[in-house]
């Protein structure tokens, strides 16, 4: 075979179809918890990811006016008061963050009737929202993009309406 010919064979033929590799599948979240359980330096990196998670939402609140309580922050008004905390999942693989409105004039209204508090994930676009309803403390630590998406999203979009209930009352839920 000449050296031409064995080049041309490298190219498909016209007409030939070309076959484009699928792109890997999402890794199977059970798969994940599981090697997280018996990962012995499981624990230190699940407390790393706490940290900085903390440190992020830390940094947000400031920027924000609430003030840090052991469990959340925290932010009062004169129709009531609005926080945010940390939900740490039931089996340490992740956590999510909620944003909760008392008002000072009971019963609540609106979406807090139904809800005692929201997910961040509901200020997520749709298409993002499922893989937001948490923050998996290994994406935290391999991942740092995914902390910072949920910064955004918590400091431009859901902060800024949780806090408008302090002087506006129940607001109408935010366009994402």
């Amino acid at each position: 075979m000449s050296v031409f010919n064995w080049i041309k064979s490298l190219w498909p033929h016209p007409g030939q179809p070309i076959e484009v590799p699928a792109p890997e599948p999402a890794p199977d979240p059970s798969v994940r918890i599981h090697k997280a359980a018996h990962d012995p330096h499981f624990p230190e990196k699940r407390e790393k990811a706490i940290v900085a998670i903390n440190d992020a939402l830390t940094a947000v609140a400031a920027k924000h006016g609430f003030t840090a309580k052991p469990q959340s922050w925290i932010k009062a008004g004169p129709l009531g008061q609005v926080s945010f905390y940390l939900q740490r999942s039931r089996f340490g693989f992740d956590t999510g963050i909620h944003l909760v409105f008392h008002p000072t004039d009971l019963p609540s209204k609106g979406v807090w009737a139904e809800e005692e508090d929201i997910p961040l994930a509901w200020f997520y676009p749709e298409a993002e929202a499922e893989a937001a309803q948490a923050l998996i403390y290994l994406d935290v630590l391999e991942q740092p993009e995914k902390l910072r998406r949920a910064m955004v999203v918590l400091s431009e979009t859901a902060l800024p309406w949780l806090v408008r209930h302090l002087d506006e009352g129940q607001v109408a839920e935010p366009e994402v």
